[in-house]
């Protein structure tokens, strides 16, 4: 542990350094470590698929432990698909293996002469040829590599995709745990890097296990004891099918509605009762989410992990496809091909929308699921319409006037499933988010689970940060969650433990960290690390050319009303959201952190006001 690994492709070479004490104590690791490094390390002109991107995979402090839900880790680059700051975050058990193997991080940076694989068995660390990889899907790969180095090694890779440098191809882990945004999978194309492996038998250790163990036990007691743990226990993020539709936000059809007429052939239950298998754990976790199911039979004959919920909707509801056993074939296909489901299904309802309002002479059928999954191969290997869905919807929007209107996406990624119009904090988290069209960042549950209005006091002061269809009282309810989202992202704790439940709360991770590592510290030292990692994300993305004009939403959502549910007519005012969150951010009226901001948290002053 403690250690960074360093390798440089082309000239094949690796080696290994301490981690910067200011690291850790500032940043913690994962996300906060690789927005470190495209800070410190990226220059903002860099082309995103140039051998000067860098790619970083970073863990947390606490991946290996039995911290609850902590097998997570992120990979952080320079973004293909929107230029700015990308990064994307998985779980499974690659991230506890690298600690296990001895390193906090790997910054890979130039690109190889040609296609290689990265082994890493504890202390050994080498290149390999991946030639008779490339080419391959994400399942050959995965099953290839553990057959040559043994089924215990731990893998991510990229398929078709990211060889093909689509960008917003992503890496898989394990075949089906995806690092699925902002087109990391390209980025490790562009370097020729077809996958990593990796083996350890180091122990984790821990500076006092016994207060740390009671700590994860009363942590598992409060998360088994919360409502909704029975419910996300039994049908993963698929229950969220079932409350996007009566909440009226189930994205359909790009978007024009909110309620899906096939809703009840796609929902959580039919899921439950007609494919399901099994479900399955990430590592150290208690809440067990995803799910294995199989398609026994027909066309869409296929078994594999998932989907979740965005993949639900976005090759579901959002293309107007509500054929169950077609969404399970399209998600087996988009996995073993690398491929973010969120950009490639709203690209292909982006093109069914375009066709809809005759903006293009060729005619795409909502529902078609044989198109969409056709799309799929196509986008992964360029080929035909695929090539020109493989842009993306921004800039796809450009090249179809009269579009830009219904183009999903906000600085270039595209919109997740949830409508944003039945729910104004994630309105606002999704048009500041650092990545882009990003419900992660953020994630203001706490807006959508029924709270008392005493209860949006006690904890935001407002009783209107309850109500999701109003932009009262959001502000410090979306500010509080990003710092703590970043926290999370960068302990490498999933967010379902803190914002799905609300069981484990900063004073708690603060408490794990303390007695794991025998570094003290606060929840206010926490939100302050979160915040610190908020703000270098901002001034990296401003030195990139974003300006706060990009802070913003589909015209969409901002003046088409639903015509139908609990949401309609109605839309979203940013502007009664962003002046306020400007100002509580202690940025200037332009969305720019000021000089006295940056200083106050100990950053570097790289391009701040």
């Amino acid at each position: 542990m403690d250690r960074l690994l360093w390798v440089d492709l082309a000239a094949g070479r690796t080696r290994k350094t301490r981690v910067p004490e200011e690291w850790k104590s500032c940043y913690l690791g994962g996300r906060g470590f690789t927005s470190r490094v495209l800070y410190d390390l990226v220059d903002a002109h860099v082309d995103p698929l140039s051998p000067e991107n860098v790619l970083t995979v970073a863990t947390g402090p606490l991946d290996g432990t039995l911290s609850p839900s902590s097998g997570r880790f992120t990979v952080g680059c320079k973004s293909p698909l929107t230029g700015l700051l990308g990064d994307a975050n998985s779980g499974g058990h690659f991230g506890p293996e690298l600690r296990f193997a001895g390193y906090d991080a790997v910054i890979i940076q130039g690109r190889a002469r040609g296609p290689v694989y990265l082994l890493i068995d504890d202390d050994h660390v080498e290149l390999r040829d991946a030639s008779h990889l490339w080419g391959r899907g994400v399942f050959d790969t995965v099953s290839a590599l553990e057959k040559a180095h043994g089924s215990d090694v731990k893998v991510i890779a990229i398929g078709q995709a990211g060889e093909n440098l689509v960008p917003y191809a992503n890496i898989m882990a394990a075949g089906h745990n995806a690092a699925g945004r902002t087109g990391v999978g390209a980025v490790m194309g562009s370097k020729n890097l077809k996958a990593i492996a990796v083996r350890g038998s180091r122990d984790i250790p821990v500076a006092d296990d016994e207060r740390f163990l009671a700590k994860v036990r009363e942590c598992h007691r409060k998360l088994i004891a919360d409502p909704t743990y029975a419910d996300f226990s039994e049908y993963g993020t698929l229950i969220l099918v079932d409350i996007a539709q009566a909440s009226g936000g189930l994205s359909t059809r790009n978007g024009q509605l909110g309620l899906f007429e096939h809703y009840e052939d796609i929902s959580s239950h039919v899921y439950q009762d007609t494919y399901k298998l099994a479900s399955k754990a990430c590592f150290s976790c208690i809440l067990h989410c995803k799910n294995y199911a199989r398609v026994a039979s027909g066309p869409y004959q296929c078994e594999n992990m998932g989907p979740e919920y965005e993949t639900m909707v976005t090759l579901g509801s959002r293309v107007g496809v509500g054929s169950l056993a077609a969404i399970l074939k399209a998600n087996q296909l988009a996995n073993d091909y690398g491929l973010d489901t969120i950009s490639a299904g709203t690209s292909i309802a982006f093109l069914m929308e375009c066709s809809q309002r005759g903006l293009i002479d060729e005619r795409y059928e909502w529902g078609d699921a044989d198109f969409v999954i056709d799309c799929l191969r196509k986008i992964a290997y360029r080929d035909g319409i695929g090539a020109f869905l493989a842009k993306g919807v921004k800039a796809m929007s450009r090249e179809i006037p009269g579009s830009e209107g219904f183009a999903l996406h906000v600085k270039g990624l595209e919109l997740p499933a949830f409508d944003v119009r039945t729910g104004k904090g994630f309105a606002l988290g999704e048009a500041v988010a650092s990545r882009g069209g990003d419900h992660l960042r953020a994630l203001p549950n706490f807006e959508l689970l029924s709270k008392t209005r005493e209860e949006g006091i006690r904890w935001f002061g407002s009783p209107d940060c309850v109500d999701p269809y109003t932009e009262n009282g959001k502000v410090p309810m979306v500010i509080w969650h990003e710092n703590y989202g970043a926290v999370c992202d960068s302990a490498e704790i999933c967010k379902y433990c803190t914002f799905a439940t609300y069981a484990v709360m900063p004073k708690d991770v603060a408490d794990l960290l303390t007695f794991a590592t025998g570094r003290a510290y606060s929840e206010t030292d926490l939100l302050t690390i979160g915040e610190r990692i908020v703000n270098v994300e901002r001034v990296f993305n401003l030195r990139c050319g974003m300006t706060p004009d990009d802070d913003t939403l589909p015209k969409r959502f901002l003046t088409e009303g639903l015509a139908e549910g609990p949401a309609k007519d109605v839309t979203v005012d940013l502007g009664r959201m962003l002046p306020e969150y400007y100002s509580r951010r202690g940025w200037t009226l332009d969305g720019v952190p000021t000089r006295e901001k940056i200083e106050a948290l100990g950053i570097e002053v790289k391009g701040v006001a």
